[in-house]
């Protein structure tokens, strides 16, 4: 039985010549399910969709939202989010590789249970090996900074409760950590696994520079605990390490001086504490102004 009504988010960019089909799996995937709507979001594509797509071509509810620009994944979802109706959000991406099959399973499954959220791993990836890699890693650097238990938090088919998704920020790449930040409010989550397919048309938008991000993101993460927290305290966090830090390097200069009698302008580790002093006091200095601000 239906939890009310069903709203799958698409974000796409440059699938000019995969939406049309994945828009007829889903139409063919979900044909009993009446209260169902697509919201899907172009995120400036130079290839604009809307230009592609005829909602009359579909027996489905469509409602195609076209970005300016290239705002990024997360900033999509969030896009899409605020413009859904359903209150429980369907993911997928728009590249074909995540069969709409998969979705239904994952919607049947929570439309059977209490979950807060459906996620997904893949098992079998059908990606080159490059890119298996570049994922593996990612993930790797993922699991470290959330201590996330979950196999696959790359996975883009996920079913969440809207007001669940809601709670969540959706800055930088954030939709990397959506299973880590979920869980780390405190919601029930269930992991299933999907089926994955080859992407056969279209290119890949995935490389190392997505490394960057998740490190960025993943300290953020790790310092604010899923981002419950005030980014003040992350920052102040990492004040009070680096000044600590300053400190203990100070201690070594000072009993070096006494025991080995090393000059101070002569040790290195005097430079070295000087320097993360300064940072940790201009760090500081920001939250200052924030909160005066």
């Amino acid at each position: 039985m239906s939890k009310g009504k069903f709203s799958i988010i698409i974000p796409a960019y440059s699938e000019e010549d995969n939406i049309g089909n994945l828009l007829k799996q889903i139409e063919n995937t979900f044909k009993e399910e009446a209260d169902l709507e697509v919201v899907l979001v172009d995120d400036g594509s130079p290839i604009a969709l809307q230009d592609v797509i005829k909602k009359s071509q579909y027996n489905l509810n469509i409602n195609i939202i076209t970005n300016r620009y290239n705002l990024g994944q997360s900033k999509s979802i969030e896009i899409g989010l605020k413009n859904s109706k359903g209150n429980v959000i369907g993911l997928i991406d728009a590249d074909c590789q995540n069969p709409p099959g998969e979705l239904k399973k994952m919607y049947d499954l929570f439309n059977l249970n209490s979950y807060d959220a459906i996620i997904s791993y893949r098992k079998n990836r059908k990606d080159d090996f490059l890119r298996k890699m570049i994922s593996k890693l990612a993930n790797l650097i993922l699991k470290i900074f959330t201590k996330s238990k979950f196999k696959d938090l790359g996975s883009s088919l996920k079913v969440i409760k809207k007001e669940c998704l809601e709670s969540l920020p959706f800055k930088g790449d954030m939709h990397r950590f959506i299973s880590p930040m979920l869980q780390a409010r405190g919601y029930s989550i269930f992991e299933i696994e999907v089926v994955h397919a080859e992407r056969t048309k279209g290119v890949s938008k995935y490389g190392f520079s997505r490394i960057v991000p998740v490190i960025v993101d993943g300290i953020l993460f790790y310092l604010t605990s899923g981002f419950t927290r005030p980014a003040k305290y992350a920052i102040g966090k990492l004040s009070l390490m680096l000044f600590l830090t300053s400190i203990g390097l100070n201690l070594i200069v000072l009993y070096q001086k006494i025991v080995n009698a090393i000059f101070v302008h002569r040790n290195p580790i005097f430079i070295i504490s000087m320097v993360f002093l300064l940072l940790s006091i201009q760090i500081f200095s920001q939250i200052v102004k924030v909160d005066q601000e």
